[in-house]
């Protein structure tokens, strides 16, 4: 039977730098649901900004559905954007994702660190890195509104702000731990 794998944390917490060395190591296929949406529908930040927050959570959320679909025959690890399981819109597509997510696989968080300010500090520096030009203001209300709701989601939780190598290391040798 095929494992899904689901990397689950804010925006600039790792998942995407993380997911591709975790999935080297586990032999799993990585797919990662924003570059997904940039490749089949459109960048995400022009799509917001056309059609609204609103019908991007939709698009995301039948997206992450028809992956499922297309993948269900294979070991994946599916690194899922920071507003999927965690946003102050449509609590009912957050609900469903969440429901989704843990009837489908094992969700592994990873974050910088369980103190708010530390986690802060390291992905609002992260994000604001990114060449996004991405705001400040905007970046640290995300963070806010997400950051507690994320501390209590995961099958495992990973706080780590070591290299990525270590960080996919450490989950790769507690996912062994599952399946002894």
């Amino acid at each position: 039977m095929a494992d899904c794998i689901f990397l689950i944390g804010l925006g600039g917490a790792g998942k995407s730098t993380v997911g591709k060395i975790l999935s080297d190591m586990l032999g799993y296929i990585e797919i990662d649901l924003d570059s997904e949406f940039c490749e089949r529908i459109s960048n995400i930040r022009e799509y917001i900004k056309l059609h609204g927050y609103e019908a991007y959570l939709e698009k995301n959320s039948a997206l992450l559905k028809k992956l499922m679909i297309e993948y269900c025959q294979h070991d994946v690890l599916f690194i899922l954007s920071s507003g999927f399981l965690s946003t102050n819109v449509r609590a009912d597509i957050v609900e469903d994702n969440k429901k989704v997510v843990s009837e489908s696989g094992f969700s592994v968080l990873v974050m910088p660190s369980q103190n708010y300010d530390e986690a802060m500090k390291c992905i609002i520096d992260r994000q604001l890195n990114r060449g996004f030009s991405l705001l400040r203001e905007k970046e640290e209300e995300k963070f806010s509104q997400r950051f507690n709701d994320y501390v209590d989601m995961g099958n495992l939780k990973i706080f780590s702000m070591e290299k990525p190598e270590y960080i996919a290391a450490k989950i790769a040798s507690e996912l062994g731990k599952r399946s002894a």
